[in-house]
């Protein structure tokens, strides 16, 4: 099941608790504000909280004490240790949440503590959610964050004023862990697309060409849409038996063509001695961009 939505339910002023007041936790805690929502606020820095305070939201003693009366949490800490400690902890928000209401996890957690935390919240009849948000500080100032969520249907549906507030779109991408495993792949693709930049520009700037005009090139080109080729060519499956001849054609040439131009880019690496090891690594496996 997918689900892709800038609407949904009305935006009914929920009670709201922000558990980590960050570079992304603290403009989402703003918009939440700025929305209407009643936001009570746990961070360990002062500061941070009282920034919020300023603006309308109930500074708590702890993430128990932020939770408390909430329908909505937001946990947007740093890691998976945090994420247990103010989930499950001794002061975490299921010592004090009510049957109903469901905890957003924003933080990019593996699954394994995702369930973790969700079984748990379970045993208090509280749901659990993982959405995972892309946009940075900019989109949480802005509210048009890209929220990617995994969850029960109706756990999403009744968090969707609050996600809301700061995104620009909910994508409902499946149950439980989908949402994260969306955004990690689209991560993925973002760091792997900038190393594959920052060897284009070793490569280009040990041969004496401006770097510049490599920035020029790539943006008249259309390199990133390049990039998107796999899914105009299907996917990563390998071609069927009824699939048409011509297709087998196209791609037979794409993978001679990348394979002849990698092997030649690394020809110039090699005697300009520099090292390019993401594009050796495409280099021994671009065929599988091909299927073949």
């Amino acid at each position: 099941m997918s689900d892709s939505s800038t609407s949904g339910s009305p935006a009914i002023p929920e009670r709201v608790a922000v558990i980590g007041l960050g570079q992304m936790g603290g403009p989402m805690a703003d918009c939440l504000l700025a929305a209407g929502h009643t936001v009570s606020v746990f961070d360990i820095s002062p500061d941070a909280m009282a920034l919020r305070v300023a603006k309308g939201a109930r500074a708590a003693t702890s993430p128990a004490d932020a939770a408390e009366g909430a329908t909505f949490v937001s946990i947007v800490v740093f890691n998976d240790s945090q994420l247990v400690e103010v989930s499950t902890g001794n002061e975490g928000v299921l010592r004090s949440l009510n049957p109903g209401a469901v905890v957003a996890v924003h933080t990019t957690a593996s699954l394994a503590t995702i369930l973790e935390v969700a079984a748990a919240a379970e045993q208090s009849d509280v749901s659990v959610i993982d959405a995972g948000v892309s946009g940075g500080e900019e989109g949480a100032t802005n509210g048009t964050l890209l929220t990617m969520v995994g969850g029960d249907d109706d756990a999403v549906r009744r968090s969707r004023p609050a996600l809301m507030a700061f995104s620009k779109e909910v994508v409902h991408a499946g149950p439980l862990g989908a949402g994260m495993a969306l955004k990690l792949a689209r991560n993925a693709a973002g760091y792997i697309m900038m190393a594959a930049v920052h060897e284009a520009m070793v490569l280009a700037r040990a041969a004496d060409v401006d770097l510049a005009l490599l920035n020029h090139v790539i943006q008249e080109t259309g390199v990133f849409a390049q990039a998107l080729a796999p899914f105009v060519l299907g996917g990563p499956s390998p071609l069927g038996p009824d699939d048409p001849e011509s297709l087998r054609t196209m791609l037979d040439h794409l993978r001679d063509l990348g394979e002849k131009d990698l092997q030649q880019a690394l020809a110039l690496a090699s005697a300009l001695e520099v090292e390019i090891p993401v594009t050796t690594l495409v280099g021994t496996t671009f065929h599988a961009v091909a299927r073949l």
